[in-house]
């Protein structure tokens, strides 16, 4: 019994990690349509925590980093939290050490603890998603979809610094990890 839970457990996993990693699947960030440009998955201790994907305009899509870090242009960054380890505190500090990191890329961010404020009312667990879009006509949102339930935006923070500090996380010259880097790029 043990068994087979453990293999509809898996089996639900890898469908939905596919379905993320499709090509087909595009949105909308103002009036663009973004195009799924890469898609890796985030291990630490040999375990799988989360899958990021990167979503750029058509035009940006294959292009180096500097070029999709500056670029004044829609994008968008999902993660998919793929560890039942994985809690908020968890989660913040990781990002918090992240934006660090990606300051010293080249990429300072003046709204590292308004990010982390967002997430006040939330709590984070496998299968949620948290998706980051930048608009510049409005600025970067966070939005969160626990798993199976309703999108909601928890707030837009300022336009294309924080965004650059944001995606530096991932794509900089110091990423969070180097093959996720390379996966997101589509490289």
């Amino acid at each position: 019994m043990k068994r087979l839970q453990l293999l509809l457990k898996f089996s639900l996993a890898s469908m939905l990690t596919l379905l993320i990693c499709l090509p087909a699947f595009s949105y909308k960030v103002g009036n663009t349509d973004l195009v799924k440009n890469g898609s890796g998955t985030r291990t630490k201790y040999m375990m799988k925590v989360y899958m990021a994907t990167l979503y750029v305009p058509e035009e940006l899509k294959g292009a180096s980093d500097t070029d999709i870090l500056n670029a004044d242009k829609p994008m968008a960054i999902d993660i998919l939290i793929t560890s039942g380890l994985i809690t908020k505190e968890r989660f913040l500090e990781s990002i918090g050490g992240a934006f660090d990191k990606s300051a010293e890329a080249g990429y300072p961010c003046s709204d590292k603890q308004n990010y982390i404020n967002l997430f006040n009312d939330i709590a984070i667990a496998d299968g949620d998603t948290v998706s980051h879009r930048y608009d510049p006509a409005k600025g970067f949102s966070v939005v969160f979809t626990p798993k199976g339930g309703q999108a909601k935006t928890l707030g837009t923070l300022k336009g294309l610094p924080t965004k650059k500090a944001f995606f530096g996380i991932f794509i900089s010259s110091k990423p969070i990890n180097d093959t996720l880097k390379k996966n997101m790029l589509g490289k």
